[in-house]
């Protein structure tokens, strides 16, 4: 008989892992995600941090800023807007580009400064900065003697 170590740290990543899975395969409306099965959301987006900021990138080929919305709701950044078709006359014969309103939402950290947030779009992509803002310390409450 063989004994093998038990890490139940890889258990719950396994099972977080899993679970995550589910949620978008379930839910995936809920995730920011309209259309069913396993398709792409749209738009794509990259959440990456600075020493000094978080940055959110999206992809929106073909839009004008105009036709583009930030909101700050809570902790959430929320990308939304729509895309339009430019159709010419006559029948299409195959459509692939995705169109129509979108809505992607991001949590972020609540020491985030949403209230000195940039966005900028350019060559396509739109990129949100929102600097990040001191963390609150800890409070030691002193425990008195009844």
């Amino acid at each position: 008989m063989v004994l093998a170590k038990w890490t139940p740290k890889a258990e719950w990543e396994t099972l977080r892992h899993e679970m995550d899975r589910w949620f978008e395969r379930a839910l995936p409306t809920v995730f920011g995600h309209e259309e069913e099965g396993d398709k792409a959301r749209w738009p794509r987006l990259d959440v990456h941090e600075t020493e000094a900021a978080y940055v959110v990138e999206t992809d929106l080929p073909g839009m004008t800023a105009e036709a583009i919305t930030v909101e700050m709701e809570g902790h959430y950044l929320v990308v939304k807007g729509e895309r339009r078709m430019a159709r010419e006359e006559g029948e299409t014969k195959r459509t692939e580009r995705a169109f129509g309103t979108f809505y992607r939402k991001v949590a972020l950290p609540e020491m985030a400064k949403f209230e000195e947030a940039d966005a900028k779009y350019e060559n396509g992509v739109l990129t949100v900065t929102v600097p990040k803002g001191e963390a609150e310390k800890a409070k030691t409450i002193t425990v008195k003697a009844a």
